[in-house]
C-alpha cells in the first residue's frame, strides 16, 4: 500500500514539473524580476587573468612598444593580455578583425585568449547544424600565438576556438575568421589573422604567462 502511494506521489510531481514547464511563460518573468538583473561583467581583470580590450590598454601598450624604436631604447619589453590584444586589435588594425562585444584578453601558458560576445547572425552559418543548439548571441574565443612574419606583418594564429561551449574543429577555423571580418595579408596563414605592426618590432614571445615584444635586429 505505501509503495502504491509512493509511487502515486512520484507521479503527481511529474505531473506538476510538466505542468509548470509548459506554463513557464507566464511565471519565469516575475521570478526573474524578483530575484533581480543578471551581473554584469566589470571593467576589470577577474580571477582568471581575464583583462577587458579598451581604449586605455592600447595606448598604454603603444607607449611600451614605442620605447623598442629609440636606439638607445630597450631591448625587449613586456606587456599584459589586455594591453597586446588591445594593442594589436585596436590600434594597428584599420579595423576590428572580430565583433569585439564586451572583448576581453588573458595569458594561458604559451598562448594569449581573446574572447568576444558574438551574434550568431556574425558568424554565417560556419557552425552548421551545431549552431541550432546554442542562444543566439555567445562567446567567441580564440586561443592562439602571435607570431613576427617579417617586417612590419605579423600574425595571430588561432590553435583553438569555441563559441560558447562548443568546441570548433579546426577545419572551421578560417571560415569563421572570413565571416568576422578578420583581416586577410599576404603571407598569412589560413587559421590566422594578419596584423600590420611597426618594423622595430623583431619577435613576440608568450611563455609562462607572460608575452614579451623584442626589438628587431639590425
Amino acid at each position: 500500500m505505501f509503495g502504491c502511494l509512493r509511487r502515486l506521489g512520484c507521479l503527481v510531481v511529474l505531473l506538476i514539473g510538466v505542468g509548470l514547464w509548459y506554463v513557464r511563460d507566464l511565471w519565469w518573468p516575475r521570478l526573474r524580476s524578483a530575484v533581480g538583473p543578471e551581473p554584469t561583467v566589470v571593467a576589470a581583470a577577474d580571477s582568471n587573468g581575464w583583462e577587458p580590450l579598451d581604449q586605455e590598454r592600447a595606448e598604454r601598450g603603444e607607449r611600451a612598444v614605442r620605447a623598442l624604436a629609440a636606439r638607445s631604447g630597450p631591448v625587449y619589453v613586456n606587456l599584459r593580455a589586455g594591453e597586446l590584444a588591445s594593442y594589436a586589435f585596436l590600434s594597428l588594425s584599420d579595423a576590428p578583425p572580430l565583433p569585439l562585444r564586451d572583448a576581453q584578453a588573458a595569458v594561458v601558458g604559451d598562448r594569449v585568449y581573446v574572447r568576444s560576445v558574438v551574434s550568431l547572425k556574425d558568424l554565417g552559418g560556419a557552425l552548421g547544424a551545431a549552431g541550432g543548439l546554442l542562444p543566439e548571441r555567445d562567446t567567441l574565443r580564440l586561443g592562439g600565438t602571435f607570431e613576427v612574419l617579417r617586417p612590419g606583418v605579423a600574425q595571430f594564429r588561432v590553435a583553438d576556438i569555441s563559441v560558447g561551449s562548443l568546441p570548433v574543429p579546426a577545419s572551421v577555423v578560417p571560415t569563421i575568421l572570413r565571416r568576422t571580418g578578420a583581416r586577410r595579408m599576404d603571407g598569412v596563414a589560413e587559421g590566422a589573422i594578419g596584423i600590420p605592426i611597426p618594423r622595430y618590432i623583431g619577435d613576440v614571445r608568450v611563455a609562462r604567462g607572460r608575452i614579451t615584444l623584442y626589438k628587431s635586429t639590425p
